[in-house]
Formats: C-alpha cells, structure tokens, sequence
C-alpha cells in the first residue's frame, strides 16, 4: 500500500479527526485500532470481517441512544465490555468511553472526568466544536410550524456518516426541514438563517388571531349580559369600569343616607316604648299582666303534664295487678285438677285400687296412712281477695285523677287564653305606639334591600368588565408584538448575497467532481443549489427527478468531495466537519472503476487538505492509487 502522511504530520485544521479505537473483550483483550496512521485509512476485508461494525462502534461511541444490540448486534454485546473512542476536535485530544455494563449503557464518559447521557454528548460536540446550538422550525415554513426543535450533532452526523444503506439519499429517512438545516449549517450561515423573526412572527400572528377571537367573543357576550343584568336591577347605564365605579359610589352614598334614616327612626320608636306615654283607650300595666298570665299559664301546663304522669303509673299498676290476680287463677285451678286425680294402680304391686273401698275420711285410702288437708288453695284465694282490694283501690285513684286532669287541663286553656289576651293587646298597644315609624321603616327596608341587591350585582359586572379589559389587553400586547416583529423583519438585512455565493461555491466544487464523468455515469447539467429552499438541481430539475441509481451513487460522493473542500473553500465562514466515513460504495450497482476513480480523488483531496476518510471496501486496497493506510480487518463478528 501506499502510505500517505499522518495526521500529526498534516494540517489537521478545524473540526473532527479520530485517532484510534479500542475495544475491550469481557476476557480484558484489547483490540485497538489506529486511525492517525493518515488522512486516508481503508477497511477492508471479505464480507461479515467487521468492517461496517467498526464504522457503527465509531457512531455509537458518538452518541447513539440504541441499546447495544440494535446498535452493534448481538455478536459485539456478547464479546465486549467496553469501547473507547480516541478523537480530536479542532486539534484538542479526547476520549469518549461507552460501557456495555447494565446502569452505564445510556451514558458517554468523556476524559474519564466527565459522564454524560447519550442525548447529551450532542451539545458537547456542538460546544467544542464551536458550532451554533440552534432551534429550528418543525417544518418547512417558518411561519406555520407549531414548535421548535434542536438541531443536533447527530442530524450532522448523518451527512458525514454515509451509511451502506444511504448512497443514494441525503441521509436514510430525514425530513427534508432537517436537510435544509443541515446544509444551513455546514455552510455557515444557518443562525442567519433561523436565528430570525420569521417563526417568531408566525406565532405571534397565530396569538394574535386567537387573542382578537377572544375579544370579539368576550365583548360579544359582555354586552348582552351587562344589558339584562342592568335592566333587571333597574341599574343606571353602565358601559365600562368607570361607569360601574360611578354607580357603586352612587348606591354606596344613598345606601348610608337610608341607613341614617333608619337608625334614627329607630332610636325614636325604642324612645317611644320606653317613655311609658299613655295611649288612650289602652292599659299600660299590661307587660305585669302578662308575666303573671304566663307564669300561672305554665304553671297549668306542669300540673297538667304531672297528673298524666300519674294516671300512666296507676294505669300500669292496675295491669301488673290484673296480672297477678290471673295467675292466682291458674294456681287454684291447678291445685283441684290435680286433687281430684284418682289412683288407679299401686305403684309397687300394679295391682288395681278401687277408692271406693272403705277408709277413713282422714286417711289415704290406698295406704290407709294419715294425711292433711291441702293448704294451697286457700293461701291463693286470701293471696286473690288482697290484690281484688288493691285493684279497686286503684281504680278509685284512676278516677279521681282523670277528674283533676280534666280540671287542670280547663285551667290550662283558661290561663293560655288570658295570656293570648293579654299578648295581644299588648302588642296593640306597641303596636299603636310605633305605628307612626313603622310605615317608614318598611319603606327604607325596602329601599335599603334594593340596594343590596344592586350592590351584590356590582362584582358580577366588574369580573364581566375585568374579562373584556383583560381580552383587549391580551389582544393589544399580541398586536404590538406583531407590529414589533413585522418592524424587525422589514428592516433586518436580508441580503442573500453571502448565501447565494456560498450555495455557488459548494455547487462548483460537486462539478468539479462530476465533470470527468460526464460521458460515463453522470448526465448533462451542472449542480446548482437554490439560495431560498437550499434544494439541488442538475440542470433544470431537482435531483433526485434527473439521475438515475448510478448518477446518484456519483452525486453523493460529490457531496461528499465538497465537504472535503468546505475549510478550505469557506475557511472560518463554515462548519467544516474534517472527516468523511464512508461504508462500501461499491455496493451500489455502479461500475467498479468508476467508484475506484472516485475514491481515488476523494482520497486526494484528504492528504490535500488534511481531511479524514475512513472508508470500507471488501476488495483489497490494490485498485487505490493515492497515499492511504490499510486495515486489513479479521474475521470475528458479522458485521
């Protein structure tokens, strides 16, 4: 192989270069492989030798959120622990470290001092990159776009990163806002670009409208109902804050003067009924008289509720009473049932006893023994004659308080009767004297009540006033905003000039590219990109409705030439990325010694400029005439 110079021997210039990578085997192993050897280093190796694989190791150290098989495969997750990736930015050295150990999978270690999410390391690379961190539209208007969202070094990246899968696109799967973005970048003038009022003044155009529906609505509704709340009141026009704070103050006013009115009038009647003038026709002993009536009108009312109390008890007397005399009447008549019950056979012998076989009158005739009368029944009947005498003598008791309850309750109603008398010309003789206020209380009462209501209403109208206010204010800011951006974009420099020569320059270097291959693979037209959409054509057309599978394999690397050239063509203007990886052309269906010629130059034009490749190819390095260092990649995983 040729050996072209080494990157410490090249001018290195600004952006990304990769030194080495290592990769740790989970039996401690190293393998390593160093990419400093020179600004063009080629993979090669027969199919499933780890070429693509080590690109992949490349871009998850970098950053890729995947786990590690969706990102490596299964093979590299079984056999390593770790990967480390050596790097430089603008001449600066680093290390970026993955783990494969569970808990560490999704971080990125940077210099061993420094651990970082995955999704993190993106603004990291950006910052020491010196590349702007920019947000841009979702889309591709700015004006209509609904949200903004980071540029990230990864989008970059797969420009810069032309996968086996993505030969004949920009990059496999990409919006096309997000293409214009990157363009954008790479040639140094996105913060131009999306650092403007242009999204800004689509959403604040977008506020606006909203804010000016509002209103309308808002004003719609708050005059109907200001109008029927003030008719029902019977309010005065109230038309705006200022209008009701003139109204409140009105009824505020008019309320204290009847509140004055009020107490006043009340004073004199309480002096009234106190003075103890006389009124004619009318006793004023009355309030003496009516204590004592209802003082002997409760009195009754006890007497009464006391003789009920006894008549319950001596009603309850007389049952537990009529209830004994009932059990006494069972005890006799058991007592005779069982006296009268005939022996029939000895209980000894069971011989049959006849009881009208002679025997003393005192003797039992079936042992001939003596025997005593049966005292039982004439202790129930003496027992059956007291409770008869306590129960007559109960009912006599019922009677005479039933009599006393009747003449109590004749005294109740008499005394309640003389107490309502008594209560009611009392208060006719209140009555009589405040009939001269009365009248005129309940008419401020009345008034007074109005006002209230008038009054409690009032907070209603201001939150219904306050909603307006607040809608035109809303509406007024969004406007000013509006007219604040609109005055920005019409007096920010739009000048396109800078745009347009650097979208001229990068084109120019693409034909550079493409213009030996004109009688071959490429078709006639020359690459152009429009300054406005950043959208390439060849010739007349867009790209990808001019060239064919072949032609776009040759525009692609291309554009992958003049970002080789972008340090050197734009210098400090762009953001020249420095490396190239490039995974197996060859694939593509395009002739072999055409892709070979196009290697050729891209790799001149890396030693030129001290820019790396790392490119991957299954043939050996022989067909490669400009300086390169060769990797000859063993067969361990699949790739």
């Amino acid at each position: 192989m040729t050996e072209s110079p080494s990157l410490d021997r090249v001018r290195l210039g600004r952006g990304l270069r990769f030194l080495s990578l290592r990769m740790i085997q989970k039996t401690g192993e190293v393998e390593q492989f160093s990419f400093s050897n020179g600004a063009f280093t080629l993979l090669t190796g027969p199919r499933n030798s780890s070429k693509t694989t080590t690109l992949k190791i490349i871009d998850y150290c970098l950053g890729d959120r995947d786990g590690v098989a969706e990102a490596l495969g299964a093979a590299v997750e079984e056999k390593y622990q770790e990967v480390r990736l050596a790097l430089t930015i603008d001449s600066a050295t680093h290390t970026l470290t993955r783990t494969f150990t569970f808990g560490q999978r999704g971080r990125v270690n940077v210099d061993n001092d420094l651990s970082l999410q995955a999704n993190e390391l993106s603004d990291w690379l950006l910052q020491k990159l010196g590349w702007p961190q920019l947000f841009i539209p979702l889309g591709l208007n700015p004006a209509t776009a609904a949200q903004l969202v980071p540029l990230t070094f990864r989008t970059l990246l797969r420009h810069i990163y032309r996968r086996e899968d993505s030969w004949t696109e920009f990059a496999n799967k990409e919006q096309e806002y997000l293409r214009r973005a990157v363009i954008s970048m790479f040639l140094g003038f996105a913060p131009q670009r999306y650092e403007t009022a242009e999204y800004d003044l689509g959403r604040a155009q977008r506020e606006l409208a909203a804010a000016e529906a509002v209103y309308r609505d808002i004003v719609s509704n708050t005059d109907d109902s200001v109008r029927a709340l003030v008719q029902q009141l019977g309010l005065p026009p109230i038309v705006d804050t200022q209008s009701l704070e003139g109204v409140r103050r009105e009824l505020r006013s008019r309320f204290d003067i009847i509140q004055a009115k009020r107490e006043s009038l009340t004073s004199e009647a309480e002096q009234a009924v106190r003075s103890g003038s006389n009124v004619p026709g009318l006793d004023p002993g009355l309030p003496n008289e009516l204590e004592r009536a209802s003082a002997e009108a409760a009195s009754a009312a006890e007497r009464t509720a006391a003789l009920q109390k006894v008549i319950e008890e001596h009603e309850r007397s007389r049952a537990l009473v009529e209830s004994d005399i009932s059990r006494l009447h069972r005890l006799v008549d058991a007592v005779e049932l069982f006296d009268e019950l005939p022996v029939r056979i000895c209980p000894a012998c069971e011989q049959a006893v006849d009881p009208e076989r002679p025997h003393d009158a005192e003797t039992c005739y079936l042992c001939g023994q003596e025997v005593s009368g049966d005292v039982r029944q004439r202790r129930a009947e003496r027992e059956e004659r007291a409770l008869a005498s306590e129960l007559g003598d109960l009912a006599e008791a019922i009677s005479h308080a039933r009599e006393d309850l009747e003449k109590a309750r004749l005294s109740e109603t008499t005394a309640a009767a003389r107490r309502t008398q008594i209560a009611r010309a009392l208060h006719d003789t209140r009555a009589a004297r405040l009939a001269p206020y009365v009248s005129a209380l309940e008419d401020l009462a009345t008034d007074a009540g109005r006002i209230e209501q008038q009054l409690a209403a009032l907070p209603a109208l201001e939150t219904i006033f306050s909603r307006s206010v607040a809608a035109r204010a809303a509406a007024d800011s969004a406007r000013q905003e509006v007219d604040r951006l609109l005055k920005l974009s019409s007096t920010e420099e739009r000048t396109t000039s800078h745009i347009t020569s650097r979208c001229a320059v990068f084109a120019e270097r693409m034909n550079e590219f493409v213009t030996s291959f004109q009688t071959r693979v490429w078709v006639e037209g020359s690459v152009t990109i429009s300054a406005d959409d950043l959208t390439f054509y060849v010739g007349t057309r867009p790209w990808h409705d001019s060239l064919g599978a072949e032609a776009r394999v040759l525009f692609f690397m291309a554009y992958c030439y003049a970002l080789l050239h972008l340090d050197r063509d734009l210098g400090g203007q762009a953001c020249a990325p420095g490396v190239l990886l490039l995974d197996n052309p060859f694939q593509q269906g395009i002739r072999v010694n055409v892709v070979t010629e196009a290697i050729n130059r891209l790799g001149d034009a890396a030693n030129k400029h001290g820019v790396q490749i790392i490119l991957t190819q299954s043939r050996n390095a022989t067909n490669i005439s400009v300086p390169h260092s060769e990797i000859r990649m063993p067969r361990e995983y699949t790739s």
